[in-house]
């Protein structure tokens, strides 16, 4: 007798239904649910579905009639989302209905929503065949992002020369950033900061945002600069902080960067704006690029509230406001898809270091912020004495702060 083993994992189940009514005539919603089992186990599968469409359905007592589901997993054993079907029915010429609130209700028959669900298994964008690869993602930004971006282009229409995002990790800064870039349509922008590691995420990211009107370049991806001044193209350019302050015009030691300095810049964007950006150098940096925008953007901009005397120059999306955010989704968008629903809850404490350790060794001078790399700083191998080699400078300090964040008040 054979026996079939499997795994468990966590599945992603996409799911047609309808409502029975005649507001909903001819409509279906497709979207998608976790399933934790056996995959071969359809009752089970079944049940989670119907359990994520209990959700929203139960408590305003709405009927439904669950039409299909299936594993959200591409031939290729690659997963999908409900987005991802719902793109290509808008690539097909199918229009989500706007007489719902929700967003994920179309106007089709179920041949045809289960016709779309099998193009994306096959990686097509279209029920025509289009391949994916030769069209763009649509991005559908979320709540927070849009109104980052609202709310800054009102801020350069109403001759502001400057706004910082004030926005957690996993905000989508980049490709928000580049989306105002668009938006806006400026026609030169430079990317500036003082971690050039990031500068994959952007270049990633500007093939989301832009078609071949705009161009990119670096000192390693996309164009020169020198190819972009001298096209007629709109461009997007990264360049980090360490080599701009390196060039003689700011009181660097190298020839280099002239044209950068020459050009009159429609918006600058400092990324990452909390690192590297108060030292004289990098003063003189961002003193000798002429701009009519900047946006800069942080996930923990504490040394830099002092440079916003208005509160409105400053947009700010923090874990509250996230966590807050998804709980929230549900109950007041009916039907879609929670965007938070894969981000972790979170417990926040907040300790006041400056005030527990009151060491100057600890104060980072240059960003006014507290130096953990000073904080934990070890004996390296140049250390006499071999027995503290690889051990903590400031060993109590770390034990105490230990402690600190292990008590339970």
């Amino acid at each position: 007798m054979t026996k079939d083993y499997y795994q468990t994992f966590n599945f992603k189940v996409i799911y047609i239904f309808s409502i029975p009514h005649a507001s909903h005539k001819g409509r279906l919603k497709i979207g998608d649910t976790v399933f934790e089992g056996n995959p071969y186990d359809k009752e089970a599968m079944k049940a989670a579905v119907k359990q994520r469409i209990d959700q929203y359905t139960k408590t305003a007592d709405i009927e439904y009639n669950l039409l299909h589901f299936d594993l959200a997993v591409t031939n290729k054993g690659k997963a999908f989302r409900d987005y991802d079907v719902h793109s290509v029915l808008k690539r097909s010429g199918i229009k989500q209905t706007s007489t719902t609130k929700g967003r994920e209700w179309f106007e089709i028959d179920l041949d045809t929503a289960i016709a779309a669900i099998e193009a994306v298994k096959k990686g097509e964008s279209s029920l025509g065949q289009i391949k994916a690869t030769t069209h763009m993602e649509q991005i559908i930004f979320r709540p927070e992002q849009e109104k980052a971006i609202v709310e800054t282009l009102a801020s350069i229409d109403k001759g502001k020369t400057k706004k910082l995002w004030n926005a957690k990790m996993r905000f989508g800064k980049t490709v928000s950033a580049l989306e105002l870039v668009k938006r806006a349509g400026f026609k030169k922008t430079i990317i500036i900061t003082h971690r050039p590691v990031v500068s994959a995420g952007w270049f990633e990211d500007f093939h989301k945002i832009f078609n071949n009107d705009y161009r990119f370049g670096s000192n390693h991806k996309g164009e020169s600069f020198t190819n972009l001044i001298n096209g007629a193209n709109p461009f997007v350019y990264f360049a980090s902080m360490q080599d701009l302050r390196g060039s003689v015009k700011v009181g660097g030691d190298h020839e280099k960067n002239d044209l950068i300095f020459e050009t009159k810049w429609d918006c600058v964007i400092v990324d990452e704006a909390h690192e590297g950006n108060k030292t004289p150098l990098a003063k003189a940096v961002h003193k000798n690029l002429e701009r009519s925008f900047t946006l800069e953007l942080s996930g923990t901009p504490f040394n830099l509230f002092e440079d916003y005397e208005d509160e409105a120059d400053i947009y700010t999306w923090d874990y509250v406001m996230e966590q807050q955010a998804k709980y929230e989704w549900d109950q007041n968008n009916f039907g879609d898809s929670n965007p938070y629903a894969s981000l972790p809850k979170l417990s926040i404490f907040t300790y006041h270091l400056d005030k527990e350790f009151i060491n100057h060794q600890y104060v980072d001078i240059e960003d006014k912020a507290f130096n953990f790399r000073e904080f934990f700083r070890t004996y390296d191998n140049n250390e006499p004495n071999f027995s503290l080699r690889g051990k903590f400078v400031h060993e109590k300090d770390v034990w105490d702060f230990l402690n600190l964040i292990s008590k339970k008040d």
